[in-house]
């Protein structure tokens, strides 16, 4: 057994619950300041290290669960944004200044985990200390709930299944020629997914599907009112909507299978 081993796994478990909290609680307030697109208001030069790291995650022999954007920042890429206009909630949450401060005493201790070094009775105590005060300042029950829920984006046979019947929908509804069809959450949701830049990544034809929307918002900017059905109908056969929405819900089938 290594002699420091019992000191610095208790210390890395206090610290994986901590960065875990950090990110989500970080997550929950760009999501609720910027909406589902918060993911582009990151400083550009963390939005490229992001996309960088999750392309080379993409080999399939390391079987990587696929993480949200924020867990593949570093710990002091964390603290960059927590003093950042969107993460001041957070740290004012956490306890302020002061919780900042205590972040930045425990950069010594953790790289020494990182790096296979003892973290000392000194260190150990400093994470630890840091630990209760977060869970102070959120509960036990709230750090406890975070910690279990990191944000694991999602897959693509995830994204297929929630397209599939949204295309669906759409095939039911194009006979009764409504004034709107609604574009998809799921669509949405799978725009910001970051191997949806890619089709090699997503493992199907992004642009089959890419067309059906980009048809229906179209279809949606149609006129509406008396003679307009008529108008939403030449539409339709004039870009053969229906066959492409089935190429399309024929597309995402084959992922999910």
């Amino acid at each position: 057994m290594v002699p420091f081993e019992d000191d610095n796994t208790k210390a890395y478990v206090y610290l994986l619950r901590i960065e875990i909290a950090l990110r989500e609680l970080l997550r929950a307030s760009l999501e609720s300041e910027f909406g589902q697109s918060w993911r582009k208001r990151l400083p550009g030069e963390l939005l490229k290290k992001i996309k960088s790291s999750q392309s080379e995650e993409h080999r399939p022999q390391f079987d990587f669960v696929r993480l949200g954007p924020l867990y593949y920042l570093t710990f002091g890429e964390l603290l960059i944004l927590l003093k950042q206009k969107s993460g001041q909630s957070v740290a004012q949450r956490l306890g302020g200044d002061g919780i900042l401060k205590q972040l930045e005493c425990v950069f010594s201790p953790r790289n020494a985990i990182c790096h296979s070094r003892p973290v000392s009775s000194v260190g150990l105590q400093a994470i630890s200390l840091l630990y209760v005060e977060i869970e102070t300042a959120l509960s036990k029950e709230v750090l406890v709930q975070l910690v279990s829920q990191p944000d694991t984006g999602l897959t693509q046979v995830d994204v297929a299944k929630g397209l599939v019947p949204a295309l669906k929908n759409f095939m039911a509804d194009l006979p009764n020629l409504p004034s709107t069809l609604p574009v998809p959450e799921a669509f949405v949701t799978a725009k910001n997914q970051f191997w949806w830049a890619d089709d090699e990544l997503a493992g199907f034809d992004r642009s089959r599907v890419e067309a059906v929307i980009g048809l229906v918002r179209d279809y949606n900017n149609l006129p509406v009112g008396v003679g307009s059905a008529g108008t939403r109908l030449t539409f339709c056969e004039r870009n053969a909507l229906k066959e492409r929405i089935k190429d399309a819900i024929a597309e995402l089938e084959s992922t999910t299978l």
